[in-house]
């Protein structure tokens, strides 16, 4: 029959064909992880070394990140899921120190990399709960606060607990003294004050002040006594915090310390409290110097207002708790004068304190020259209604009075006048958060000392839940991580700063879908304009530490891969937030630039490496007025946490990025080069001169009274009459929109950056139906056309003119979906659509190439629709073609391939072709096909020929579920990639469509391979779930390795010597002070380590070999001298015996600290046994005399029933 001589004929003309070819050995495939995206988890801890400028990050699941200069990251775990609970550096020495929540301590030393992760240097199991910790620059002790109220030393350069230098419990004592005082609500026998912090003193490292639940104490680690104890007390009718109801106003309260801050000189500390208030206390008085609150100031002492304003006519007759939340964290900064002077506005406001919090950022008052000045950082301490973020106080400096003299132990009047002034804020900042922040780190420029506070160009603030921003189904990390400069101006809001690429995949930029895909070099480049590695360092985190190095995969080996191969990736990735965030995955980022022949290559930026000029933020177009009519605008400014981006398709060539919202509203940009700054401004001049002339002429020509003006337009903002609507599918229909209808012009809309390069909102589609459809279908093509579906509703545009081509909605009147080319001849197909594909081929016997768009729906029809160019004009061409095929039923991807096995895509190039008349060539077996159309469903993939042809080739596997598909390009071959939801990747020849090989893929904790997308070089993005984002290949050869070869410390980078941050300490200070000794680190370090401290740890030089103890024999004279010569032998005898007697002294150190470490554990538990005892003898006694009690009433109420009875 004629049937059978096409398909034989089809059939032979296929056979000869081999688009596979050296891609068709299953060794030239092999699965290959990249990268993964983001921390796997949520984040719980920061810690910064401003030395190395590394950046450490903790997470929940017990994995440790060191983000350094662009292109240094190294990551590594604990060993089990342990959440880090407290993470510190010992700056300058490569040191990281973190504590879990099981309180185990680890030491990690950064200068010695093991099998990409840093050796651990040490780890210890701490016998109580881990409150606070403190590292410092000047010795090697860790202070380690616990529950149970005392502080440990830990010598980090010897792995041991320092058993002497231990602090006791130094409050047990002062609440003694409270109980024996008769105060009352004092803390009973069986409390026991926790360590809330601890912090040393600036300037003389000897003191260390410790904060409790009670109060404060100032120990002294030379004489081991406390020198000075601080209670906060806030008297009878003050405010305090205003937490207190009437009931304990009027009685005394002690807020408990949640934390401390010492200034930079070491005169002042504050202590915030846990009902909002801070207090400010001179190192050598009794007494504060200031009680305030952010607002506020002596919040210590009551007005008539406090005592009796609550209780005025109108106020409700009840005192109304503030409510305020705790003060969580306080950092004090100083500054060198002229870093200070140089970025610090010059403005500022009186001194007065005012009763509310400013709402702005800033203030923009006028303010004096800040020589000296200081600020306080303060988390915490807000009111419900007070402005949400971290706050700060901008203070004066110190300036001493001219003489002070006073009795001993009592401060001058004069000197805490002067003191007060210096904590009197001048100003009041704010870094807005859109939740309530939960911590914060400050940068310090280089400088380790004065509390890890001096100096800092930048903070990272991490802040609760956006309640804006969508909960997605799966776990996601809900915590925000922002940057931003510091100090802040006084003239402007926060500078913003990028983050390293793993940190910025969590809270609202939780990510929600990915996908990777191809650009044209030329596209590259656009993209990349005016964007480069200064710019991009001028707006991030200024991590400047370590050093990155690329590595070839050692075990990977395959044919060399040609330029064609190594096309430049771009992965896009949407987010909670509404953005869309481009990265740069090209394999060119991770091997590096040289910058000399000779030198060695180095990486030098982030992978992925953040586009952040490119981030699209839908919310800023749907906040236009002209998107006011979009069902998505609506739901953004009604009930926003239910808005979330569908869908993401970008056209590699002409750059254009459709976006489909959750509402089925589409919004289309396209890439522009940014404006010049005087540019924008004088276009923004000229336009609104422009439009005042304009006006004035209109007004001048115009003499029309109120009741000759014209009808307003029906059509706002349109000055011309709609064209008719081509294609209307639903003609009468009253409730849909006529096609025309749905376009909303959306040029010259605001965008944050308009003098950076980026993609400008152009044009919005409203959804044609309110309904939710579960399958939606989103394509660009390179030649300008745009189709989406929505279940079975199909819309195509021109993106040229804006103009809807065709809006398909079958089921209404003139839907041409209604059965096989006409109406009534059949029940219209209304399954959703599956798979949509542009393409530029002939069909059938029609041999003219021209774009084309295949959509194929559930059911397994496919229609073909021609786009044709009449007038200068696009035009959907007439009844589209209709395919019906029993294997593409539920089909999830189409492709329509050449001979060689390229892809027929709509491009640029092959448009032109096809307007150049360019006709395919006839059909007969001799010539073979025009086109193939390759079609995967979920259990099938079928060739057919010249797309409307015979069927060619099928795999069938009714075992398989395929899920995502693409034609991979390799070596000038071609192969079908297909991932299926059994975590296996399918390699396929073409076109005969046999299996090649096979490629199985861990899913951890996982039942399914998540969602898949791949680029044309056979490179994915693995999407399982927000914390689980995987970079993988299936051409694993010749690639470099990651992470990259890193080194993280640099041995050259000394540690800055610690100097006064303020030169206003004068002579008065001392006179009223009186001398003390300041110590240095190294005497700390004695007075800590005591006199059997064990020697030092021999740790091996990062690079230089192990030193082996072997057996010593005689070397000949030429091998000796050979090994004098390079510094590397044998150790002598000597040396060796030397080495172990050090050995066996070092042993026994850790012998007798440990004894007496047992002794200690023995004795805490004879004490606390004894006490048990004590108790437990007590509540017999009690008991005893209890029940004797109970007797003695029974008998009297028995003598008087009998004696009651005896009465006649």
């Amino acid at each position: 029959s004629l049937f059978s001589s096409k398909a034989r004929k089809a059939h032979e003309a296929v056979a000869t064909l081999d688009a596979t070819a050296t891609l068709r050995s299953a060794s030239a495939w092999q699965l290959g992880q990249i990268a993964t995206l983001g921390l796997g988890s949520e984040l719980t801890a920061l810690a910064y070394d401003p030395v190395q400028s590394l950046l450490a990050v903790g997470t929940v699941q017990g994995r440790l990140f060191v983000f350094g200069k662009p292109g240094v990251q190294l990551s590594w775990d604990l060993g089990y899921p342990s959440k880090i609970r407290h993470l510190a550096f010992r700056a300058g020495s490569g040191f990281l120190v973190a504590i879990d929540a099981k309180d185990t301590l680890y030491v990690y030393d950064l200068q010695r990399i093991e099998n990409g992760r840093p050796h651990r240097d040490s780890s210890l199991s701490l016998r109580a709960n881990v409150t606070c910790i403190e590292t410092s620059a000047a010795h090697s002790f860790l202070l380690i606060g616990g529950k149970d109220g005392t502080v440990d030393a830990y010598d980090l350069d010897r792995g041991i607990l320092a058993p002497h230098a231990r602090i006791p419990n130094l409050w047990l004592e002062q609440e003694e003294l409270l109980r024996r005082s008769g105060v009352p609500d004092a803390p009973s026998r069986r409390h026991i004050p926790v360590c809330t912090d601890v912090k040393t003193h600036p300037l003389n490292l000897n003191l260390v002040l410790i904060a409790y639940e009670g109060g404060v104490s100032l120990w002294n680690l030379a004489t081991k006594q406390t020198e000075r104890t601080w209670e906060f007390v806030i008297p009878p009718g003050a405010p305090g915090g205003g937490n207190d109801t009437e009931q304990t106003l009027f009685s005394e309260r002690r807020p408990a310390v949640t934390c401390l801050a010492w200034r930079p000189d070491g005169l002042l500390f504050a202590a915030g409290h846990e009902d909002g208030t801070i207090s400010f206390a001179a190192s050598d008085d009794d007494n504060p110097v200031l009680i305030r609150t952010l607002e506020r100031a002596d919040v210590n002492k009551a007005t008539e207002e406090d005592l009796f304003g609550w209780s005025a006519p109108g106020q409700g007759g009840q005192r109304q708790p503030a409510r305020r939340e705790p003060i969580f964290r306080l950092a004090w900064s100083g500054f060198p004068q002229e870093t200070y002077l140089a970025k610090m506005a010059q403005s500022a406001m009186s001194g007065a304190s005012t009763s509310t919090i400013p709402t702005s950022p800033s203030l923009n008052e006028e303010k004096t020259d800040l020589h000296g000045g200081t600020i306080l950082t303060v988390l915490g301490g807000l009111r419900p209604a007070d402005p949400i973020g971290v706050h700060l106080l901008e203070l004066p400096p110190y300036v001493a009075p001219p003489a002070a003299t006073g009795r001993t132990g009592n401060m001058p009047p004069a000197l805490r006048e002067a003191l007060r002034a210096s904590v009197t804020p001048t100003a009041h900042h704010l870094y807005p958060t859109a939740a309530p922040p939960e911590d914060f780190l400050l940068l310090p420029r280089s400088n380790p000392h004065y509390g890890g506070a001096y100096d800092p160009t930048a903070i990272v603030i991490t802040s609760g839940r956006d309640e804006s921003c969508p909960v997605l189904p799966s776990p996601h990390s809900a915590l925000n991580v922002e940057a931003f400069t510091f100090p802040p101006a006084s003239n402007r809001r926060p500078r913003p700063l990028h983050l390293p690429s793993g940190l910025s995949f969590s809270g609202g930029a939780t990510c929600s879908s990915a996908i990777v895909t191809h650009v044209a070099s030329s596209a590259y480049r656009q993209l990349h304009h005016h964007f480069d590695l200064h710019d991009e360092a001028a707006e991030a985190l200024p991590l400047t530490g370590g050093r990155a190095f690329p590595r070839p995969r050692p075990t990977r080996r395959g044919p060399p891969p040609t330029s064609a191969d190594q096309q430049s990736r771009l992965l896009l990735t949407a987010h909670v937030d509404l953005s869309v965030r481009f990265s740069d995955v090209s394999t060119s980022v991770l091997w590096g630039v040289k910058p000399d022949p000779e030198a060695e290559p180095f990486v030098q930026q982030d992978f992925p490496r953040p586009l952040p000029h490119l981030t699209v933020d839908v919310r800023s177009a749907l906040r236009d007025p002209r998107s006011r009519n979009l069902a998505a605008a609506h739901l953004l400014r009604e009930r926003p946490w239910e808005l979330e981006i569908d869908q993401v398709s970008l056209a590699g060539e002409t750059l254009e990025l459709a976006i489909t919202l959750s509402t089925g509203d589409i919004l289309v940009y396209r890439f522009s080069y940014g404006e010049h700054p005087i540019d924008i401004e004088s276009d923004r001049i000229e336009a609104s001169v422009d439009l005042e002339h304009t006006v004035q002429d209109a007004l001048d020509q115009m003499s029309l009274g109120p009741d000759q003006l014209p009808p307003a337009s029906a059509s706002a903002g349109s000055d011309r009459q709609r064209a008719p609507a081509r294609n209307a599918s639903h003609p009468g229909s009253e409730s849909l929109l006529d096609p025309q209808d749905l376009h909303i012009d959306l040029t010259g809309a605001a965008v944050a950056r308009p003098d950076l390069d980026g993609f400008r909102p152009v044009a919005a589609f409203k959804a044609a139906l309110s309904e939710m459809a579960s399958k939606r279908c989103l394509t660009l093509s390179d030649i300008g056309f745009l189709a989406a579906s929505r279940g079975s509703t199909l819309l195509v545009v021109d993106l040229r003119g804006s103009d809807v081509l065709l809006l398909d909605v079958p089921g209404h009147a003139s839907s041409i979906a209604d059965g096989r080319g006409g109406k009534g001849k059949g029940k219209p197909d209304s399954s959703p659509i599956t798979a949509l594909q542009w393409t530029i081929c002939s069909l059938g016997e029609d041999h003219d190439r021209s774009p084309r768009l295949l959509v194929t729906q559930e059911s397994g029809l496919t229609r073909v629709f021609e786009m044709a160019n009449v007038g200068g004009g696009w035009h959907v061409g007439g009844t589209p073609a209709h395919l019906a095929h029993e294997s593409a039923r539920g089909t999830v991807a189409s492709f329509v391939l050449g001979k060689s096995g390229e892809e027929l895509a709509a491009t640029g190039h092959n448009l032109r072709l096809a307007e150049a008349s360019y006709q395919s060539q006839a059909f007969d077996s001799l010539a073979g096909p025009s086109s193939l159309w390759i079609v995967v469903s979920r259990t099938t993939i079928s060739c057919y020929f010249n797309v409307d042809g015979p069927k060619t080739a099928e795999y069938s596997d009714e075992r398989q579920s395929f899920q995502r598909a693409a034609i991979v390009h390799q070596q000038g071959s071609a192969a079908l990639v297909v991932q299926s939801r059994y975590c296996a990747v399918h390699i396929f020849s073409l076109p005969d469509l046999q299996e090649v090989n096979r490629l199985k893929f861990e899913t951890t904790l996982h039942d399914s391979a998540g969602v898949f997308d791949f680029a044309l070089d056979g490179d994915f993005v693995q999407y399982l779930d927000p914390f689980t984002i995987r970079l993988g290949t299936v051409r694993d050869f010749y690639r470099p390795d990651f992470p990259p070869r890193t080194d993280l410390f640099n041995p050259l980078k000394p540690v800055p010597v610690q100097t006064s941050a303020l030169q206003s300490v004068g002579s008065v200070l001392g006179t009223w002070f009186g001398g003390r000794k300041v110590y240095t680190g190294a005497e700390i370090e004695t007075i800590l380590g005591g006199p059997n401290r064990p020697p030092p740890k021999q740790r091996q030089t990062p690079g230089a070999p192990a030193v082996l103890a072997t057996t010593v024999r005689k070397q000949p004279a030429a091998r000796q001298a050979a090994a004098d010569s390079s510094g590397w032998g044998i150790p002598s005898q000597t040396e060796f015996v030397q080495g172990a007697s050090e050995g066996a002294r070092d042993i026994m150190a850790r012998t007798n600290a440990a004894l007496e470490q047992r002794g200690e554990y023995l004795q805490t538990i004879q004490d606390r046994l004894g006490s048990a005892l004590d108790d437990a003898a007590q509540f017999a006694r009690e008991t005893k005399k209890t029940a004797q009690n109970e007797a003695t009433k029974r008998s009297i109420s028995t003598g008087f029933s009998s004696l009651w009875n005896r009465i006649p």
